[in-house]
C-alpha cells in the first residue's frame, strides 16, 4: 500500500506541472498560477491576475492540458544549476542540487519525485471553485467521483492564509526572511496568540450553549488533541465551567473480541474495535446526571478494565471526550443533540515552497510525530514511517469522512513550526533507509532556517512534540 500511496503522489505531482505548463503556454506572465492547499479530491487553486478566473479560461486550460499531455509524452528533466533554489536554502543545509522539470517553454524546481510519464496521470478535470479553481483527479487512476464540497474546512484553510498575509509569511522564503531579520519572536507571539483567540471563542461558544454536557474532540495523528483539550478546560474554568476528561481509547474491546481482518490484522482504527455499548451507556449516564466507573485499556494485555474510581457531572460540569470516532454518529445516536459539542482539530500547514508547491499537510503531522514518537517512545523514524500508511488509511475512513459534520474546527499548525521541527526530525531522517517519502521530508525541512525552541511558549501544541510543555504528558 505504501508505494502505491507515493506512487500517486507523484503522478499528481506531474499533472500540478502540467498544469503550470499549460497557464504559461496559454497567458505567459500576465496570469500567475498559485496551488494553495489540498481540498476534497484535488487543490485548489488561483490565477493571480485583475481578472480573475472565467469558466472560459478554465475551458481553455483543461483542453490546452490535454493537447500538452499528447503532444510531449513525458516531462523532461535537468539538474539545477548554482542559482536555482539559492534564495530558498539554508546557508549551512547539506541539501543536493535540485532537478529542474521541464516541458515546453516551462521549466520549474521539483522539491520531490514526480512522474515524468504523462500518460500514467489520473482522470482529472478543473472546476470553477469560490474565487479560484479545483484541479480534481481520481484516485489511483479511478474515475472522478462526485464532487464533495467541504466548506466548513475551506473556511478555515482561508481564514489561516488571511493570518498568514498579515504577517507578510505565505511562503519558506517569506519565513526565512524573517528569521534572517530576527523578526520571528513576533511571528511566534501572534501565531500563538490566534491559537488562543479561537480556543477562547470555543470556549465562549460553549457557554452561549448551557445544555451541552460533552464536547467530542476528534481529528488526525499528530494534531495536537492532548495540549488542546488541556488548554480548552482551562479557558472553560475561565467561564466558570468545570471540565473533566476521558479518553476514548481506554473504550476498546478485548483483543480476543476484536474481528481481524482479511490479512490477520487488527485494525485497531476502526470503529468496530469499540465497546460501543458501553461507551454509549456511560456517556448517556454521564449527561443524566449519574456516575460511571473510570475505565483503561492495557494495550500490551489487550484487556479493558473497569477501575474503582468514579466521574459524575455535577450541574453546569461538561465533558470532554478525545478520540478519532468522536465525529462519527455512532457514538452519539442516543444523545440529544443540544448536549453535545463536535470539535475537529488538525494540522492544516499553509506554507508554500513556491507558487505551485505547497508544503503537504500530512507531510507536517508526519514530522510531528516522528520528533514525538523518538522522543517519547523510542521509535526511529524508520519505524515512524512503516507505520504511518496505516494510520493515514485509518484516518481516511474514520475520519475525514465526518469532519464537516463538526461545529468548530481547530487549526494546530504554526507558521514557524518546521523551522523548530527541523533541528528534531532532519537528524532522524538522514539515519532513516531511503525511500522517496525520507528523501522530500528531507528536501523539505533543508530549505528552512531553524529557530532556537527556547522561544516557543511552555502551553504551545508544538511543546506536545519537542517536550518541556507546561502540560504533563
Amino acid at each position: 500500500m505504501s508505494a502505491q500511496i507515493e506512487a500517486y503522489r507523484h503522478k499528481t505531482r506531474a499533472l500540478i506541472f502540467l498544469l503550470s505548463a499549460a497557464v504559461k503556454d496559454l497567458f505567459g506572465e500576465t496570469r500567475r498560477l498559485v496551488v494553495d492547499h489540498s481540498l476534497g479530491d484535488g487543490y485548489y487553486c488561483v490565477l493571480k491576475d485583475k481578472n480573475g478566473v472565467t469558466e472560459v479560461n478554465l475551458a481553455k486550460l483543461e483542453a490546452h492540458m490535454r493537447v500538452l499531455q499528447l503532444e510531449h509524452k513525458r516531462i523532461k528533466i535537468r539538474q539545477a544549476n548554482q542559482n536555482d533554489w539559492k534564495h530558498l536554502r539554508s546557508p549551512n543545509s547539506r541539501l543536493a542540487r535540485p532537478p529542474m522539470l521541464i516541458l515546453g517553454e516551462h521549466i520549474s524546481p521539483s522539491y520531490e519525485f514526480t512522474n515524468l510519464d504523462l500518460s500514467a496521470l489520473p482522470e482529472y478535470t478543473l472546476m470553477d471553485y469560490d474565487n479560484g479553481f479545483l484541479l480534481r483527479f481520481g484516485e489511483n487512476g479511478n474515475t472522478l467521483k462526485p464532487f464533495i464540497d467541504t466548506p466548513k474546512l475551506y473556511r478555515m484553510m482561508k481564514e489561516h492564509e488571511k493570518w498568514g498575509r498579515i504577517l507578510k509569511v505565505s511562503s519558506i522564503s517569506d519565513l526565512n526572511k524573517q528569521i534572517l531579520e530576527m523578526g520571528f519572536k513576533q511571528l511566534i507571539w501572534v501565531a500563538e496568540g490566534l491559537h488562543e483567540k479561537r480556543i477562547a471563542a470555543l470556549s465562549d461558544a460553549v457557554l452561549a450553549h448551557p445544555k451541552t454536557r460533552v464536547i467530542f474532540v476528534a481529528g488526525p495523528s499528530s494534531s495536537g488533541k492532548t495540549t488542546f483539550t488541556r488548554r480548552l478546560s482551562i479557558h472553560l474554568a475561565v467561564n466558570g465551567i468545570r471540565s473533566h476528561y476521558l479518553s476514548m481509547d481506554d473504550y476498546y474491546l478485548d483483543r480476543d473480541k476484536i474481528e481481524p481482518q482479511s490479512n490477520g490484522i487488527l485494525d485497531y482504527e476502526s470503529v468496530d474495535c469499540l465497546d460501543l455499548d458501553s461507551l454509549r451507556d456511560d456517556l448517556s449516564q454521564l449527561v443524566a446526571g449519574n456516575e460511571i466507573h473510570h475505565r483503561h485499556y492495557d494495550f500490551v494485555a489487550g484487556k479493558q478494565e473497569i477501575l474503582k474510581e468514579t466521574l459524575i457531572l455535577k450541574p453546569g460540569e461538561v465533558l470532554i471526550f478525545e478520540g478519532i470516532h468522536g465525529l462519527n454518529p455512532m457514538i452519539h445516536r442516543e444523545l440529544a443533540s443540544n448536549s453535545f459539542f463536535k470539535v475537529y482539530i488538525s494540522a492544516l500547514t499553509q506554507l508554500n515552497i513556491d507558487n505551485t508547491h505547497p508544503v503537504s499537510t500530512s507531510d507536517g503531522r508526519l514530522i510531528r510525530r516522528i520528533v514525538r514518537d523518538h522522543k517519547y517512545r523510542g521509535y526511529s523514524a524508520d519505524e515512524t514511517l512503516k507505520r504511518w500508511n496505516s494510520v493515514r488509511h485509518g484516518e481516511l475512513h474514520n475520519i475525514f469522512p465526518y469532519q464537516e459534520q463538526a461545529d468548530v474546527m481547530f487549526n494546530s499548525a504554526l507558521l514557524y513550526e518546521l523551522s523548530i521541527l527541523k533541528r528534531y526530525a532532519l537528524p532522524l531522517l538522514r539515519k532513516a533507509e531511503k525511500s522517496t517519502i525520507r528523501d522530500r521530508l528531507i528536501t523539505l525541512l533543508s530549505l528552512f532556517h531553524t529557530i532556537p525552541d527556547k522561544h516557543v511558549p511552555g502551553t504551545s501544541i508544538l511543546r506536545e512534540f519537542i517536550g518541556n510543555s507546561y502540560f504533563t504528558y
